[in-house]
């Protein structure tokens, strides 16, 4: 018979999120997203769920989060194994550190390898993070139980990592083959991602089931593992329904405000309610052009789930009048100078020049 795992990580319960209004909204959503999770492993008849880490917020979470998760756990009712992340870690306090955790649920609460059997055939390997900084799981990690090796750990794959994304845990692929492991089920980064040794998956990232911060990458989501045999199969579980999406409107060669708002009418016009945009501004218009980044946040973010405004547009060719011969030129030459391009300092020294406004 085949041994079917739901894996899922970085669901962050309680997060905040200061890249995007409507905080709120988004916390639902994950959770939201956690309740699919248990739906689908449900609906897939999985014998395992498994939890690589960052399952909530430590600072925030409280009793209506512990609620929630054994609730969702004990509607599972199979095998849960959860192994903590640096959001997570275990400690005495921790929400998953209690004498009343069901039944059916295992932490992994130390900064080591522990082993679990799935199957006659099949062996689970748990780390789990403290307070204190792991170090390297896979350094010296020897498993040899035989059959099949799983491990599960919250980490950073360091060939990989993100671009602004702190390394805990660090691993490499060699490190995970030469351990014996003969699939990693990790977590830590958001975009899920699927590794391959010889073809074959050696670790596998889910990503978080709902985007949490712009850039991350388009997958998120679960994974559905399959054992069957020996031989391990791995397959994507997309569980998100809204996005963080970053745009830019060229406002080039706009001369007045209504001109502007219908460019950027026409950019926003395929985004809607599930959609949490950050929207850039940019290109030459013409000197005095009204951009009312409040305005235009009031007026097109209803029907988004929240809409944020960066003016980035440029009214003036600086270079050329940094040559004048005049005021104007020596002080657009002195910002230039002082390294002010690309701030509202220039834009509001020649408005001031002009005696024009350029916000209502």
């Amino acid at each position: 018979m085949p041994l079917k795992i739901v894996h899922c990580a970085d669901v962050h319960l309680e997060t905040t999120f200061p890249q995007t209004r409507g905080g709120a909204a988004r916390r639902k959503a994950l959770a939201d997203a956690f309740v699919r999770i248990v739906d689908e492993a449900l609906a897939q008849d999985a014998d395992v769920l498994t939890i690589g880490g960052d399952l909530y917020e430590s600072e925030r979470a409280g009793p209506q989060t512990v609620r929630f998760l054994f609730e969702q756990f004990a509607r599972f009712g199979k095998p849960v194994f959860v192994a903590p992340g640096n959001h997570d870690p275990h400690a005495p306090t921790s929400l998953l550190a209690r004498g009343d955790l069901p039944e059916n649920v295992r932490v992994f609460n130390e900064a080591a390898w522990r082993a679990y059997p799935l199957a006659p055939d099949v062996t689970l390997f748990g780390f789990g993070h403290t307070p204190a900084e792991p170090g390297r799981p896979f350094k010296g990690a020897k498993f040899e139980r035989g059959g099949v090796q799983i491990a599960l750990v919250h980490g950073s794959d360091e060939m990989d990592c993100p671009p602004n994304k702190r390394a805990t845990a660090p691993f490499n692929k060699e490190e995970v083959v030469l351990s014996g492991a003969n699939l990693l089920l990790t977590g830590h980064y958001h975009g899920g991602y699927i590794a391959k040794h010889n073809k074959r998956p050696i670790f596998a990232y889910p990503g978080s089931p709902e985007p949490i911060k712009f850039g991350e990458g388009p997958v998120h989501g679960a994974l559905v593992v399959t054992v069957i045999h020996g031989q391990i199969d791995v397959k994507p579980l997309p569980t998100a329904r809204t996005r963080l999406i970053d745009v830019t409107c060229d406002l080039a060669d706009v001369t007045n405000e209504n001109g502007a708002f219908d460019r950027i009418e026409k950019t926003l016009q395929k985004y809607g309610a599930n959609d949490f945009v950050r929207l850039e501004l940019a290109g030459n218009v013409a000197p005095g052009t009204r951009v009312d980044t409040a305005l235009i946040e009031e007026r097109f973010g209803a029907t988004l789930g929240s809409l944020s405004v960066a003016d980035d547009t440029v009214a003036y060719d600086y270079e050329s009048i940094a040559r004048e011969p005049t005021v104007r030129g020596y002080v657009v030459r002195d910002l230039l100078e002082r390294g002010t391009e690309g701030t509202a300092a220039l834009r509001y020294a020649l408005a001031a020049f002009d005696g024009t406004d350029i916000s209502p």
